[in-house]
C-alpha cells in the first residue's frame, strides 16, 4: 500500500504544468536588435544537438562546407550594399510622404528629399545589377554544392526519428510549440522535467544566413537573441 502511495505522488509529480515564455529578438539590417514575429518555437522534453551531435559524429565532415562558406561570403557584400540602399530610398520616400501631407507641394524640402531619391535610385540600379551579376556568378555551384550537403544530411539524420521516439517513451513527454506575437513573445504550459527551446529564423542582413537558438528552459523566462544563439550558414 505505502508502495503504490508513493507510485501515485509520483505520477502527480510528473504532470506538474508549469508555464514557459521565450522572446525572441535578432538583429534587423542596421544591426537594430528587433522582435521577430510569426516564428515557431518548438519546445522539446530533451536535447535535440546532443541528439544530432551524436549522429554527426558517426558519419564524418559535412561535405562542401568550405567552399560554400567561401561563396557565400562573396555574395553576402553585393547583397548587403543593395539593401543598404534600398532602405535608404524607402526611408527618404517615406520622409517625403509624410511632408507632402502636412506641406504644399511648393515647400523646398520636398523637392529636397525629391532629389536625394533620385539619386539614391540611381546607386540602387547599380547595386541591384552588381548583386545580379554576383547571384549569375555563384547560384548554379551553390545549388550543386547544396544537393550534396542535402544527401549527406538525410544519410546522417535518418536514425533521428528513431533516437527521438526511443526519448520519448522513457521522459512520457511529447513535443510543443508556439508561435511568437508581434512582440516576438511565445508561451507554452510545459510538464516538469527538462525542456529546451529550440528555434531557427533566416537573417534579414545575409539570405544564406541564419540565427540558431537551442536553450535549455531553466527559468520561466528566457531570451532567443544574438547572446543566446549561434549565427550559422545555411547549408
Amino acid at each position: 500500500m505505502r508502495y503504490l502511495f508513493l507510485l501515485v505522488l509520483g505520477g502527480l509529480a510528473a504532470c506538474h504544468e508549469r508555464t514557459a515564455t521565450v522572446r525572441v529578438s535578432i538583429p534587423n539590417p542596421d544591426g537594430v536588435e528587433t522582435p521577430v514575429p510569426g516564428l515557431i518555437v518548438t519546445f522539446l522534453p530533451y536535447d535535440r544537438d546532443l541528439l544530432l551531435g551524436q549522429l554527426e559524429a558517426k558519419a564524418g565532415p559535412r561535405p562542401r562546407a568550405r567552399e560554400l562558406d567561401s561563396l557565400f561570403a562573396i555574395f553576402r557584400g553585393p547583397f548587403a550594399a543593395y539593401l543598404r540602399l534600398s532602405d535608404a530610398v524607402d526611408r527618404i520616400q517615406h520622409a517625403r510622404d509624410s511632408l507632402a501631407a502636412i506641406h504644399p507641394a511648393t515647400d523646398p524640402d520636398l523637392h529636397r528629399l525629391a532629389d536625394s531619391a533620385a539619386r539614391l535610385d540611381e546607386s540602387v540600379k547599380t547595386a541591384r545589377a552588381a548583386l545580379d551579376r554576383t547571384r549569375r556568378a555563384t547560384e548554379a555551384t551553390i545549388a550543386a554544392h547544396r544537393i550534396e550537403t542535402y544527401a549527406w544530411e538525410r544519410t546522417t539524420y535518418h536514425g533521428y526519428d528513431s533516437l527521438v521516439k526511443t526519448m520519448a517513451s522513457r521522459i512520457f513527454a511529447n513535443p510543443v510549440a508556439d508561435t511568437t506575437d508581434p512582440a516576438g513573445w511565445a508561451t507554452i504550459t510545459l510538464t516538469n522535467g527538462g525542456w529546451w527551446a529550440t528555434a531557427h529564423s533566416i537573417d534579414p542582413a545575409d539570405p544564406n544566413g541564419e540565427w540558431y537558438w537551442n536553450l535549455k528552459i531553466d527559468r520561466d523566462t528566457i531570451r532567443l537573441d544574438p547572446r543566446t544563439g549561434r549565427h550559422r550558414p545555411r547549408y
